[in-house]
């Protein structure tokens, strides 16, 4: 597995998963990264883990620690999940070492794709609109193979208590709980501001409302700030920003509701809980039977949306379900189980094995 960093996001959480259930199938499999929060956790899995300076290194040097890296364990292949141009210019420097890339969202550059279509074996999309956004880049569908997210439902369980992970992370007992779990970067940080500001808007009316943001980046202090200005009106402390948690599933388990994109929409239905999808591409409301097929072609507002998202409707769709308690019983169950039918990590893991073993014996 080749990663930029082990940070806590949707992109390294997948690789973990993945990387934990190949190890469960008797493969043997290693990171290689330049570092990262989520290093140490690896390792408790039984996860090997390289690290390989890229920040400062060219790109000349850095291809040849891969190499040594490779070469010491006797790996394979590499899947790279990021650091699309060190895998390209490695798999041309190295041709018998077969390559497999997965695209994970609509930020790596259409000439390392491109490249990518002469470098790799397959080009892994994780929705049906990303394979459209790659196919208008101009790689070929013969290069594109559609597997999505997957999820290991057993750290993302089912769970209804909530008021022991509430009193864990120092949250309000008996609040109705909005969760919102994302990177706080450039193309998110304008979610999070509409989930505030939302808030604030569902608080007016809603004394027992209460809403947390986690997650990291260098937007995290702005996001303080406008919470603080927004529980400075309200006259209580009703929005709360914090970090990234490193097992995020006990926030969801202390949610009534959370609102998220593409994995962490997935990992909250895992957990029963219901979902709003609110991505960079736009807004996709309430997760439910009516809308799934929608949500999981565009990975739940990641890759596309259905409208532009405003405040005044996440407002309207969080009432909604805070009106009808039995209403969110009713999704989380759904969600739950189409995650576990659709999306388990046995599932997706599945698919990639019989990728890699397609490939490894023609190499």
């Amino acid at each position: 597995m080749l990663i930029d960093r082990l940070k806590t996001g949707g992109t390294e959480t997948f690789v973990l998963s993945l990387s934990k259930f190949l190890l469960t199938k008797g493969i043997r499999v290693g990171i290689v990264t330049k570092g990262g929060p989520l290093t140490t956790a690896a390792r408790k899995m039984g996860i090997s883990v390289h690290i390989l300076p890229m920040q400062k290194e060219k790109l000349k040097n850095q291809i040849q620690g891969l190499y040594k890296i490779v070469n010491r364990n006797k790996y394979g292949l590499i899947h790279a999940n990021t650091r699309l141009r060190l895998a390209n210019r490695f798999q041309r420097a190295h041709p018998s070492i077969p390559l497999i890339v997965t695209v994970h969202s609509t930020y790596e550059s259409t000439n390392n794709l491109r490249a990518s279509v002469v470098s790799s074996k397959k080009i892994v999309s994780v929705s049906p609109r990303l394979s459209q956004w790659l196919r208008k880049r101009g790689i070929p569908a013969y290069k594109i193979q559609l597997i999505p997210n997957g999820i290991n439902t057993k750290q993302f369980q089912a769970i209804q208590s909530k008021k022991r992970w509430r009193k864990a992370l120092g949250l309000p007992q008996d609040a109705q709980l909005l969760v919102y779990a994302a990177r706080f970067e450039k193309d998110k940080y304008p979610i999070a501001q509409k989930v505030i500001l939302a808030a604030e808007k569902v608080a007016r009316s809603n004394k027992k409302f209460a809403a947390v943001l986690y997650g990291p980046g260098p937007f995290r202090r702005q996001l303080s700030q406008l919470a603080q200005k927004v529980n400075q009106r309200l006259g209580r402390r009703v929005i709360l920003v914090k970090g990234p948690l490193t097992s995020i599933q006990n926030a969801y388990y202390a949610a009534d509701i959370v609102v998220g994109t593409g994995r962490v929409a997935l990992e909250a239905m895992a957990c029963a809980r219901p979902v709003i999808a609110a991505g960079v591409s736009g807004y996709c409301g309430i997760v439910g039977p009516t809308s799934i097929a929608m949500m999981k072609s565009c990975n739940f507002g990641d890759h596309g949306s259905m409208i532009s998202l405003h405040a005044n409707r996440l407002v309207k769709d969080i009432n909604f379900l805070l009106k009808h308690p039995q209403r969110l019983r009713t999704l989380g169950e759904f969600s739950s189980k189409m995650v576990r039918r659709g999306f388990s990590i046995s599932k997706v893991g599945g698919q990639y094995i019989v990728l890699y073993r397609k490939f490894i014996k023609t190499a």
